[in-house]
């Protein structure tokens, strides 16, 4: 008769105990992996903050204003935007620039030789008229009252006072007498007074038309000119001039 069989029970593990998975490298490249991926930002690779919406808010701003800015001041204000590390730089140069003469859309003269400088038809005795109608004249202590105008397309900085320059030359100045004559005839910005027998206009153009010269403007570092002094005598120009 043969010895009979003892089985052994396979051991169990304790309630709560698991078998502990076998490590993978995979496993560790994914931790890695997870561990060193960025955090997540914005456009401009930094947390907006308050500051920054400012700064955004300032930059929209100006970008609405410069338009206006450039045309009513002559100034060339450079174009700002802000690039993808969210700093403000310039899209142009980083100089400003102050043109010595206004960019104005203004009529070219005619090339009519014919026309005085272009745009002033000769009457006979000296007389010339204007597109708009004004007259010039001999008269002033210049002799002409042409070149009494004449005067005001160049600065004169030791005479006492404020002396009114043109943009543009004698051409560019008469052309802009012409424009504020015509906003004065239609009461455009334009306030009048009369003066024995004379018609004294100041017109705003709302645009630089030239600067303020003479000895009070050059203390004054040549402010911009928007408004014109325009003088007359029925449609004879007597003096005409920019003012601040």
């Amino acid at each position: 008769m043969g010895m009979p069989t003892t089985t052994h029970p396979t051991p169990r593990e304790p309630p709560g105990v698991t078998e502990p998975k076998k490590f993978r490298a995979s496993d560790n490249s994914a931790r890695s992996n997870t561990q060193s991926r960025p955090k997540s930002s914005n456009r401009f690779g930094r947390k907006t903050s308050a500051g920054g919406l400012a700064v955004l808010g300032l930059v929209a701003l100006y970008a609405f204003a410069r338009p206006a800015i450039t045309q009513r001041t002559g100034w060339d204000l450079p174009d700002l935007k802000v690039n993808s590390a969210g700093q403000v730089v310039s899209a142009k140069p980083d100089t400003v620039t102050k043109p010595a003469e206004s960019q104005s859309s203004q009529p070219k003269p005619s090339a009519d030789p014919s026309l005085r400088y272009g745009l002033l038809r000769d009457t006979g005795n000296e007389r010339y008229v204007s597109p708009a109608g004004l007259m010039y004249t001999p008269g002033s202590a210049e002799g002409h009252r042409i070149e009494h105008v004449r005067r005001h397309v160049e600065d004169d900085p030791g005479r006492p006072g404020n002396h009114g320059v043109f943009d543009g030359g004698i051409e560019g100045a008469l052309q802009t007498i012409d424009r504020a004559y015509g906003k004065a005839k239609t009461n455009q910005r334009t306030t009048k007074q009369e003066d024995d027998g004379r018609t004294i206009y100041t017109v705003d153009m709302g645009m630089r038309v030239g600067y303020v010269g003479g000895r009070d403007g050059g203390r004054k570092r040549n402010p911009v000119a928007r408004r014109v002094m325009l003088v007359l005598e029925g449609n004879r120009v007597i003096t005409a001039y920019p003012k601040e």
